[in-house]
């Protein structure tokens, strides 16, 4: 993650929490735990998560092993309407940049198809990577809105 554009870090951070509100057990939230799998590192190994490492409750990429990931998939979908749109857009952002950059292929891939899934379910176009990129950089601070054009008035 240290390899990408701090606005790209930020998109991923911000799915991590997952939705409130939402029962521990919600058809969401193995989508939700293969995730956190995907971007952080597990404390207890000290480095990322593979398929063979034992999960938890809180991050596994157990369910991303063989037709697991696409029945994890459907009922996250057959369950979509019960969690906040908020945090669905959160996932959805952070989907796409794990379909886009994340090294490992299969992830990669599967997260790609989750995204384009989400589009489809949100009736949106999905955004390629080039896009995504030139949205999410860096390097145009100078584009960016000054501390003074960013005050509230109150």
């Amino acid at each position: 993650m240290d390899e990408l554009p701090l606005q790209q870090q930020s998109v991923l951070m911000l799915a991590l929490r997952g939705p409130d509100g939402v029962a521990k057990e919600h058809l969401c939230k193995p989508v939700w735990r293969v995730y956190r799998a995907s971007v952080i590192r597990a404390a207890y190994l000290g480095r990322m998560m593979n398929g063979a490492d034992k999960g938890d409750s809180f991050m596994s990429l157990a369910w991303m092993a063989g037709h697991q990931w696409g029945a994890v998939v459907d009922d996250f979908f057959a369950g979509v309407d019960s969690i906040p749109h908020h945090a669905y857009m959160h996932l959805m952002h952070g989907a796409e940049i794990l379909g886009y950059r994340h090294p490992d292929a299969v992830l990669s891939s599967r997260w790609r198809g989750f995204y384009y899934l989400c589009c489809a379910d949100l009736h949106l176009m999905s955004e390629t990577r080039e896009a995504m990129d030139r949205r999410l950089n860096d390097g145009d601070r100078e584009l960016w809105p000054s501390p003074e054009e960013l005050e509230w008035e109150g």
